[in-house]
């Protein structure tokens, strides 16, 4: 008599049952609807922004300069799914995550995407979160990173990167891990219109050879004035938070 056919394999260990828990087909429809409304790029951008917390529809609008119309439209839909929420003050509308979920759930996709640890964490926490190994390497760079070594050191999660001809760079394991600041409370990506500051002249210009280091921020080049990072923006410098220099 033949032995029966084992039905997974003998080296495996005890079966580890990680299925969500039961749920009927309303809510695997709404989850669908979700993912959908996390199909677009420009949402999902939308999303990384509010990571930080509550921004209202004008400073999304300008930072991604756009029309407030077409801001309004993409986070309406999200708000049809249930991924924001909203709130309204005078003639100003202010949008945030829906709750803790919505944080994971971003985190978890971009983790997935980059294959690197989530970049957000709670709004009320900080970000903390190591980072580790990035995809993307700095490749022919035969310069060795260290104290003095010319190139301004900022902290950054637990490590210190340097600014190296506008990339943040991170020495490590024989190689350079290329970094970027993340969206968050501390470092938002939002207008800030009434900034004023004593770093440069009212009509300065930032750009190439402006004397002014390039940071990558988020999904933009910020510019390192005085301990804080400056957007060039309709006109005006943006106030993306402050840097720890190390």
């Amino acid at each position: 008599m033949k032995a029966a056919m084992p039905t997974r394999c003998d080296h495996a260990g005890p079966p580890v049952d990680r299925s969500p828990s039961p749920v009927d087909a309303h809510g695997l429809a709404a989850a669908a609807s979700m993912f959908r409304a996390l199909g677009d790029p420009h949402r999902l951008r939308l999303l990384t922004q509010l990571a930080g917390g509550e921004i209202c529809v004008t400073e999304l609008a300008d930072a991604a300069g756009e029309k407030i119309s077409t801001i309004s439209a993409r986070l309406k839909a999200l708000h049809q799914v249930n991924l924001v929420k909203s709130r309204r003050e005078a003639k100003h509308v202010f949008y945030s995550l829906a709750d803790d979920h919505v944080l994971n759930l971003v985190n978890s996709a971009l983790e997935h995407a980059v294959e690197t640890r989530p970049i957000f964490k709670n709004s009320t926490e900080g970000t903390q979160t190591m980072t580790t190994c990035t995809v993307s390497h700095h490749v022919d760079h035969d310069h060795q990173h260290g104290p003095a070594c010319g190139h301004t050191a900022i902290e950054h999660q637990g490590h210190v990167d340097y600014l190296h001809d506008g990339h943040l760079h991170h020495p490590h394991d024989g190689h350079i891990d290329e970094h970027v600041i993340e969206v968050t409370a501390v470092n938002a990506n939002v207008c800030t219109p009434d900034h004023v500051c004593a770093g440069h002249a009212a009509g300065h210009v930032h750009g190439d050879g402006c004397g002014h280091e390039a940071v990558p921020h988020g999904d933009h080049v910020d510019y390192l004035v005085d301990g804080h990072l400056h957007h060039p923006h309709e006109g005006h410098c943006d106030n993306h938070g402050a840097l720890v220099l190390a």
